[in-house]
């Protein structure tokens, strides 16, 4: 389940809880202060932050950039509705979302349901990103293995990757750590 961090001045953690159990962050933390937060956000990981602006310590904008730049999670922002469009304007380009205080019930939870998806979909972007950043290193090890295979046993690349692939399948393990060994011992020879 998705953790939730609350930066509020006064108690709103337990005012947005059931929301935020319906929408499906289980774990709801609160800071009193943009320093507060900061420190819990280098301690642990969150899905979502909530900044009911203004902090005792700043106004919110600067966490809000801070944590949009910083993190992978959805930043919500609430503001005094007379000041929301300059508030708007200052964090939008981080993709930070500003709501208008007093807020609608809703307008709330329907808000807090897209940040909710947001977040899922780009935690699945980053994993995919992984596993092709993953695949890639693997290509690299195994390209490299083959060069040492053709320059130094006299292989042709077809023989390089058949010897690569047969070794991974005897020894039952993958392409890439046969590739490593090759390397290193190649490295030490």
């Amino acid at each position: 389940m998705a953790s939730a961090l609350i930066v509020s001045t006064v108690e709103y953690a337990t005012k947005f809880s059931a929301i935020l159990g319906e929408v499906g962050y289980e774990y709801i933390t609160q800071a009193h202060s943009g320093v507060e937060a900061r420190q819990l956000i280098a301690e642990q990981d969150f899905a979502l932050m909530i900044i009911n602006a203004p902090l005792v310590d700043e106004y919110g904008y600067d966490l809000a950039i801070y944590t949009a730049e910083q993190t992978t999670m959805s930043v919500l922002m609430l503001a005094r509705a007379d000041i929301c469009e300059a508030v708007e304007s200052k964090v939008e380009d981080y993709g930070v979302v500003v709501m208008g205080k007093p807020l609608s019930q809703e307008g709330l939870f329907k808000t807090l349901k897209a940040l909710h998806a947001n977040h899922n979909r780009m935690n699945n972007i980053i994993q995919s990103n992984r596993r092709l950043q993953d695949k890639l290193e693997e290509l690299k090890l195994v390209d490299r293995a083959k060069c040492i295979l053709i320059a130094l046993e006299g292989m042709s690349e077809e023989e390089a990757h058949k010897y690569i692939e047969k070794n991974a399948m005897d020894m039952r393990i993958s392409k890439k750590q046969v590739a490593q060994k090759i390397i290193s011992i190649k490295q030490h020879d």
